[in-house]
């Protein structure tokens, strides 16, 4: 969440809550409904209550959908610079891109991802839940494969650890609570610069 820790912990909660009640069927199209309700949401709440005025958040998620062939598939959301990652067979992908000013920069060759990691403007979104009612929501279909595994995270986690290091611990814990848990404790550890949520 973002706009002060109080507003960006309230817009976080509608986010979650509102999604996940507004997620009646298994469908992308569900979903990005869904996420568009969150988005609507936390725009009335904000309006409400005054002292939550300019709250956001940034949201990613994956949910098991019947996919546009009629086959099984994963329907991926994402706003802002959370993040999904895929590992599969001892390698890490980042399935989402980030909505931010620095991956703007990154995209364009006019940063490389080195200097976007320190850069001090590095947590300026480009797009978040909350800001207006016209949100752009970055969505697609993925295959699901026996083996593979997802992982979805705050920039608390990413910008703490290394792509390696998060790999390293995704091949010693198999159990997610577990991998979750030493995921945060080591960002933490690291530095704890920002929230760190891990899924």
């Amino acid at each position: 969440g973002m706009g002060g820790h109080q507003g960006g912990e309230v817009a976080a909660s509608i986010a979650v809550s509102t999604t996940l009640s507004q997620f009646k069927n298994p469908s992308r199209v569900a979903l990005i409904r869904a996420v568009a309700f969150a988005n609507s949401a936390i725009l009335e709440r904000s309006t409400a209550d005054k002292s939550l005025s300019g709250m956001g958040t940034t949201l990613c998620a994956l949910a098991a959908v019947v996919g546009e062939s009629g086959l099984d598939g994963l329907a991926v959301v994402n706003v802002g610079d959370s993040r999904i990652y895929r590992w599969a067979r001892g390698e890490l992908f980042q399935v989402t891109e980030d909505h931010s000013l620095v991956a703007d920069l990154v995209r364009s060759g006019e940063l490389t991802v080195e200097e976007a990691a320190r850069h001090p403007q590095r947590n300026i979104l480009t797009r978040a839940l909350g800001i207006n009612h016209d949100l752009i929501v970055d969505t697609w279909e993925l295959i699901p494969v026996i083996g593979d595994r997802y992982l979805l995270c705050s920039d608390g986690l990413f910008n703490e650890l290394s792509d390696e290091r998060i790999s390293e611990l995704l091949e010693v814990h198999k159990d997610p609570s577990v991998l979750a848990q030493e995921l945060v404790d080591r960002a933490v550890d690291s530095g704890g610069h920002d929230n760190v949520t891990v899924g």
